[in-house]
């Protein structure tokens, strides 16, 4: 949106897309490596339940992309909250797995967090060229 208070918020939304676009494509080609990439135990229960996980992401990735781009302030505002929320629990779930801590594991918790940092710094902060409406007198 051209004129909008969470421009900032909108291109991290934008980034966080791309990243679970590439993130569902990885868990639908071959979820095998990434099980093994964040520590996990492989086995047939877990791979089913991460290429779940990717379709879920597509989803998720495709809606990301359209509400930063169409939704207006308000319903983005919202969106950008639960945001935050997902990518904190993201985070917490990916460190509390069982299995071994790999470094795998640890991109993807500081990735999670990270997320959630950049909507929480990004959502108060007015943008640049953004214009406050202006009341109209009657």
């Amino acid at each position: 949106m051209r004129n909008s208070r969470y421009r900032y918020s909108r291109l991290v939304m934008i980034i966080g897309s791309i990243v679970f676009a590439i993130s569902a494509g990885v868990l639908l080609v071959d979820p095998s490596a990434f099980v093994s990439y964040i520590g996990l135990t492989s086995n047939e229960s877990a791979i089913w339940s991460f290429r779940l996980t990717g379709m879920i992401l597509v989803a998720l990735s495709t809606h990301m992309a359209t509400t930063s781009r169409n939704a207006g302030d308000p319903a983005f505002r919202r969106a950008a909250v639960v945001m935050i929320l997902v990518s904190i629990g993201l985070a917490i779930l990916t460190y509390l797995a069982p299995g071994t801590a790999t470094t795998g594991r640890w991109v993807f918790v500081g990735i999670g967090s990270g997320f959630a940092a950049l909507y929480l710094i990004t959502l108060p902060i007015k943008s640049i060229g953004y214009k406050e409406d202006q009341p109209t007198s009657a």
